[in-house]
């Protein structure tokens, strides 16, 4: 197959020993697959600059099915060279160069084969946004810790849309490949623009293999024309063709297109406007939230998590990057309740009256009610939100609405617990049309939605009041 122009220069990075890290993010059939298959082989082909004889290079997928397809493609490059031996079964994908012992082997996200990566020089990671959020963030901190040790060879590939899982910032293959290149890192990214999605000129932008094949020029015209009738359709092409992660309603709390959009708008001084307060109580291993909205429509942020055990370990059992939680407490956003498996709601009404002042009113689920009435004593109006289906779609609904078209806007301190938290936020339809959000792991583990809760809250809260007339305003639960 002759390359591309743009496979040539993503293979000259692979080859380029500043970089470690070398990524491609594209829509589907940009020949990804293709392209790690005949890294692979290369990286196995005695003589070739990415050959290092009796080092080990591995193949990562969600699973050994996916790896099978780049599998495929690097053993018809090498099988009819000889002088090889392969493994294909349905639990093990391996290739041993027999005169080096030079091995590529298959392995998958789970956390018992993301670990030991010892001796390995070259590592190709296939549909990254794939991954299972919890294996796939395991996987990537395993490989992370491996890189740019002394005497390393490790070179990590990786080759993928952001879609299904990686739609928003706070996912670390989203944020790898929005970041772009740096000194250590290569990456290139083929994305079409939502708000020309439709348009051939876009499409054709994103899609640059259409110029060789009329048969899939074809087929993105036909999708395209089914999409601009389906918005379901549309989802999914702005996801998989255009690699503009637009997620269905039912899958995600905001889409990545609106949230970037917030972020454009001016954040307004609101200093001293009365605010009311979304807050959401945790038990077990949860945090404690509490999101803010001023009348301005300014969303600020803060959560007290358990003191036990430590936010270091917190970080490794949640999965997420080294120091994220502890960049939260420096910044005075997050508190730990030293010595104590379950924040007490006492610890997180001082901490908005510490850090906001008072608030007109707080809204929560009913969720140790008791408790939460008994640290409050009476200094505010408590409303107690029933979360139903049916009332939970309405405050979905006003915080979307709210993110689109404004007023709504995150405070620029408060965006990275926000982010985080929407990126393990879940929305699920019924079959009403109403929808809600749930739980990634219902264990409460790696699941880190407390703050996205507060905020839905909050949004709820703000939409109503402001619906309230102008005559009514003193007796409005935020004025």
């Amino acid at each position: 197959m002759k390359l591309k122009p743009f496979q040539k220069e993503f293979e000259r990075a692979v080859e380029d020993p500043r970089f470690d890290i070398a990524a491609i993010s594209g829509p589907r059939s940009l020949g990804k697959t293709f392209i790690l298959g005949r890294l692979l082989a290369r990286a196995m082909t005695p003589g070739d600059p990415l050959f290092q004889p009796g080092k080990t290079v591995i193949l990562g997928a969600a699973s050994i099915e996916q790896s099978r397809l780049t599998y495929q493609f690097t053993r018809e490059i090498l099988e009819p060279l000889g002088g090889y031996r392969f493994v294909d079964t349905s639990t093990r994908l391996g290739i041993t160069h027999i005169s080096t012992n030079t091995k590529l082997r298959g392995i998958s996200s789970k956390s018992t084969t993301s670990f030991g990566i010892v001796g390995t020089s070259l590592l190709c990671l296939d549909e990254p946004g794939a991954l299972d959020l919890l294996g796939g963030q395991r996987l990537w901190d395993s490989l992370s810790g491996a890189l740019g040790k002394v005497g390393s060879p490790l070179k990590v590939v990786l080759a993928g849309t952001l879609g299904p899982n990686a739609t928003a910032p706070g996912h670390w293959w989203f944020d790898l490949v929005e970041t772009g290149s740096t000194a250590t890192t290569f990456v290139m990214k083929f994305q079409g623009d939502l708000k020309t999605w439709d348009k051939w000129s876009t499409i054709r932008k994103a899609n640059p293999l259409v110029s060789v094949d009329p048969k899939f020029r074809a087929k993105l015209l036909q999708e395209r024309d089914l999409a601009r009738d389906d918005s379901r359709m549309a989802a999914w092409y702005k996801t998989f063709r255009l690699n503009s992660p637009c997620a269905d309603e039912s899958e995600v709390l905001l889409t990545t297109e609106d949230w970037l959009g917030m972020l454009k708008r001016e954040v307004p001084d609101s200093a001293g406007l009365p605010f009311l307060c979304g807050v959401d109580l945790g038990g077990g291993r949860a945090w404690s939230a509490a999101v803010s909205v001023d009348k301005a429509g300014v969303i600020r942020a803060l959560a007290v998590c358990p003191g036990v055990p430590s936010i270091e370990i917190q970080e490794q059992n949640d999965h997420v990057p080294k120091h994220s939680y502890q960049r939260l407490v420096d910044a005075g956003l997050l508190r730990a309740a030293e010595g104590l498996q379950v924040p007490p709601p006492q610890m997180l009404w001082d901490f908005i009256r510490e850090t906001w002042g008072k608030p007109a009113s707080v809204i929560s689920d009913r969720f140790d009610m008791k408790k939460w009435q008994d640290a409050v004593r009476g200094a505010c109006p408590i409303e107690e939100r029933v979360w139903q289906w049916s009332t939970a779609a309405d405050d979905i609904r006003d915080l979307r609405a709210g993110f689109k078209d404004g007023p709504l806007v995150v405070s620029p301190e408060s965006r990275e617990m926000i982010a985080g938290s929407l990126a393990k936020a879940l929305v699920e339809n019924d079959r009403s049309g109403n929808f809600r959000l749930i739980k990634r792991d219902p264990s409460n583990n790696s699941c880190r939605d407390d703050v996205a809760v507060s905020m839905v809250l909050a949004a709820g809260g703000f939409a109503r009041a402001n619906t309230i007339p102008e005559k009514k305003e003193l007796a409005c639960i935020v004025v």
